[in-house]
Order: structure tokens, then sequence, then C-alpha cells
């Protein structure tokens, strides 16, 4: 079953690598293998340089899911997302 990236909601890439992470007690390292992608590129993801391409989306998608860890954690309303950073400029 293919998991659906949220549409309405903005996915905080960052946050999500951690949250899998921290929920599998995993590396960086150990996470990018499973992923067949480089160290770099999920350290790129969890600090905020990068984002993952779509199929790789999908698949953290999959992982948070069977991790049990809730969209809530790594999504944020896009609306509201927008609000707080024109406040904060």
């Amino acid at each position: 079953m293919r998991a659906a990236v949220p549409t309405k909601s903005a996915i905080d890439f960052a946050v999500l690598v951690r949250e899998i992470r921290q929920a599998r007690h995993i590396t960086q390292e150990q996470l990018a293998r499973e992923l067949q992608v480089t160290f770099s590129t999920v350290n790129g993801w969890e600090n905020a340089k990068h984002r993952p391409i779509p199929a790789l989306a999908r698949r953290l998608i999959e992982l948070a899911d069977a991790s049990e860890i809730p969209q809530r954690r790594y999504t944020s309303r896009a609306g509201r997302a927008g609000r707080l950073a024109r406040r904060r400029t």
C-alpha cells in the first residue's frame, strides 16, 4: 500500500527524518543504507539543507507510518506556517 503524501500540509523533512531515527533507534548512516542513499543525503534532509525527491519522500512517510509517528509531528498547515514566517521578519 502506498503512503499518501500530505497535500494540504507542509512536511518538515528535518523533523520527519529525526522522528524516524529516534523511533527506530538508528543512526543517519543506518537510515541512509536502508533507503539506499548516502549519509550526506540523510544528513542534508535532517539539517534542512535540501528535500528528498518525491519517491524518497513517500518512502520516509511509509517509514513514519510503520513506526507509528503521527503526521501532526512532522506536518504543519501551509497557511499557519506562512503567517508565522511573516511575523518573524
